[in-house]
């Protein structure tokens, strides 16, 4: 059984958090059998079980009804007031007692969707006042504060309305007119527009789901359990499953095609995988605007409005039956093409380049610990590093720099080879289950494919597996660690049936064991401190696994593990020089300015836990224009310092890539692009100056 060890997704400027989608259980078996199965796997195999007392149904019945409306927009305080009978009888339900509230749940919450789409439709039929001086609040707790009469239920979603509203405003406003009131204002009938185009869709998204309504409000309740048991423990329908495989193996299915976003903020086309299904339809093509899709058998979803981390979900909710993609080519024709996924074996998935300056560098970068998951014993991502090692070492290469940075983790077993790589024989890190038995973890292959100089670049979304890495490879002496604090994942996790004779009963991934270094220590929480400090442009966003809900708490060993780690690293010189480029770095001056500015003015809307604390948001021009060209501003300064900004070094591709570019025009064409982002990297250039300094340093 491969283990696993998951974690955060890449985040950008504005910071981006994608979770996985809630799916749907399975029609063939009754809610209530899965629930008592899902609760008895996580009592019987997770590390730390819950106790499934009223304590434990209070919490969960908070957590569901969060999932079910974050907002507090379409329940009422009378209807809470009724499902509060149930409050502390969910441990009951659980056991199979009995099965009423999530049947009661399910209805209430259809109708209360139901009457909402007219609601919204009137409230945005006539323009907003923005005269009028009033403010929204926004909660970080699973707070039950719900609109207490039908004035207030009105006033609720207007507020709402009007702040989504404004946002919309902004940001088309900011396009044309960098934030000017004028401007804002003539961007209102649209803005509002969108506005309902995305609220209409998100009503229908639920209401008519793939998978069926009751199955997909089933699912959030199954969540709602496990995430009551840690955060990284969850419900898996079957279509989740497959998804879920797929995302950790190098073979995935896949549509064959990177989205972003344009100027007008409109989703596009931005690559195009050679050989994928999207490729090969000779259809589509770069800057094609994406305005609509719909799988074979369900309503259309109508774009407008949507970000990329929305069409990425919808993209990902299944990996059965046939896409129509409906998009908007640069000639303004509408076209309507049909994509099935498809497996595509990226070859080059592992990236590695030659940084020529005063010494000649190899650079790698590994963006997850994936795996061939359906093949117990088939090659992952370790095995994919190695060979690009070896393609760097025919260059000869003085120093490597391994990039981990924006890596949530994937598989144990890579993460085990990967470091088993660079370190000789030995342990490697230890796992400890509900036994409380400790288990050391060795690499039992004598032999390394790299023993150089070595810097592994991290930040605060290098999670799980990267942190197991990182800190092993610190604890040998092995690596310099460069970076920022790493997420704090120090949990492992199986995926295990529901009902090992029915496989369609669903999955629930499960939290097995606790991690800890070879000091006995762990990242949990705390996350793997580096050797050299790096100014990272997410450290005012406070999302680490310890703002968490239900976050499992550190702990250490007191066993001892033997093991023989290097001559330590001149990390206190190492460190005292890094910091005196970094002082007097434009980049990483801006980046500190950045960061200073997301901590005094933090994210309204923003995942519980990350931000904790209520925030009042004034709903006027004046803010909402003041707010987004100040964030205008930093990205105009951003990109400019990128754009300005050139290690003083050569990038370029090792012999085996220069051959295959040479023949293939969109590969080169892709390739040139990598160059050029690594060439303004400015991590990348600051960990070049600090192999350098290791390697000029005199060895004792």
């Amino acid at each position: 059984m491969k283990r696993l060890l998951g974690g955060t997704p890449a985040m950008w400027m504005m910071v981006l958090l994608v979770f996985p989608s809630a799916g749907f259980a399975q029609p063939n078996q009754p809610l209530s059998q899965q629930a008592v199965l899902l609760a008895r796997t996580l009592e019987k195999n997770h590390y730390q079980p819950r106790a499934l007392d009223d304590g434990f149904s209070e919490r969960v019945f908070v957590r569901f009804l969060h999932l079910l409306d974050p907002h507090r927009l379409y329940f009422t305080a009378a209807d809470i007031g009724a499902l509060s009978a149930y409050r502390r009888q969910l441990d009951d339900e659980l056991r199979g007692d009995s099965w009423q509230f999530l049947p009661r749940v399910t209805t209430l919450y259809q109708q209360r969707l139901t009457q909402a789409e007219p609601i919204l439709g009137e409230i945005l039929r006539k323009p907003f006042d923005f005269s009028n001086p009033e403010t929204i609040a926004f909660s970080e707790t699973d707070s039950l504060d719900f609109a207490a009469d039908e004035a207030a239920y009105g006033q609720r979603w207007r507020k709402w309305l009007k702040y989504q509203t404004l946002r919309q405003m902004a940001g088309i406003a900011a396009e044309s007119h960098a934030g000017d009131p004028n401007g804002m204002l003539a961007a209102e009938p649209a803005a509002r527009q969108q506005v309902g185009a995305v609220e209409k869709r998100n009503l229908r998204r639920t209401l008519e789901h793939p998978g069926g309504y009751a199955n997909c409000v089933g699912a959030l309740f199954f969540n709602a359990v496990a995430a009551c048991f840690d955060p990284h423990s969850a419900y898996f329908s079957k279509t989740d499953y497959e998804n879920f495989e797929s995302a950790l193996s190098k073979e995935a299915l896949s549509f064959g095609m990177d989205l972003d976003e344009n100027e007008a903020g409109r989703i596009v086309i931005a690559r195009l995988v050679p050989g994928g299904p999207a490729w090969k339809s000779n259809e589509l093509h770069k800057d094609d605007v994406l305005t609509g899709l719909r799988w074979s058998g369900n309503p259309a979803v109508d774009l407008a409005g949507a970000d990329v981390a929305e069409v990425e979900s919808l993209l990902q909710s299944t990996n059965a039956g046939q896409l129509e993609l409906i998009v908007r080519k640069t000639s303004g024709v509408v076209k309507t093409v049909s994509l099935t996924k498809e497996k595509i074996r990226e070859e080059n998935i592992v990236k590695s380049l030659v940084l020529q300056g005063e010494r000649k560098i190899g650079y790698l970068s590994l963006p997850g610990f994936y795996t061939e998951w359906e093949n117990p014993s088939g090659l992952g991502c370790a095995n994919d590093v190695a060979k690009e090692i070896v393609k760097l070492k025919e260059e000869r290469i003085d120093g490597l720099i391994l990039d981990i940075r924006y890596n949530g983790g994937g598989s144990l077993e890579e993460g085990l080879n990967l470091a088993g790589i660079f370190v000789d024989e030995g342990p490697l890190f230890v796992t400890r289950g509900r036994d409380g038995k400790p288990a050391v973890l060795k690499d039992l292959n004598r032999g390394t494919v790299y023993d150089g100089p070595l810097v592994v670049l991290v930040n605060g979304q290098s999670a799980s597996a990267s942190e197991i890495l990182a800190s092993t490879l610190q604890d040998y002496h092995r690596a310099l660690i460069v970076g920022s604090p790493t997420f704090g994942k120090a949990t492992s996790q199986v995926v295990l049936p529901l009902d090992p004779a029915r496989r369609t009963a669903g999955h629930v991934k499960v939290t097995v064991d606790k991690l800890y270094r070879l000091d006995g220590k762990s990242a949990q929480l705390g996350g793997v401190r580096p050797d050299v400090y790096l100014p990272d442009l997410y450290e005012s966003v406070n999302y680490r696994e310890a703002s968490l809900p239900f976050a499992l708490p550190a702990d250490s060993l007191t066993r001892k593990i033997v093991y023989a780690p290097l001559r330590a690293l001149p990390t206190e010189e190492l460190a005292r020089r890094s910091q005196a480029r970094v002082a007097t770095n434009p980049s990483f001056q801006l980046i500190r300015q950045i960061a200073d500015y997301g901590r005094s003015h933090p994210a309204e809307e923003s995942k519980a836990g990350v931000n904790p604390g209520t925030r009042t948001v004034p709903l006027t021009l004046a803010h909402f224009r003041d707010r987004t060209q100040q964030r205008y501003q930093w990205w105009q300064a951003w990109v400019a310092a990128e754009k300005g900004h050139s290690n003083e070094l050569s990038v370029q591709n090792h012999r085996f890539d220069q051959a295959v570019t040479a023949v293939d025009a969109y590969g080169k064409e892709m390739n040139d692009l990598l160059i050029g982002n690594i060439q303004r990297d400015a991590y990348v250039g600051e960990a070049c100056r600090i192999l350098h300094d290791l390697l000029s340093l005199p060895t004792k």
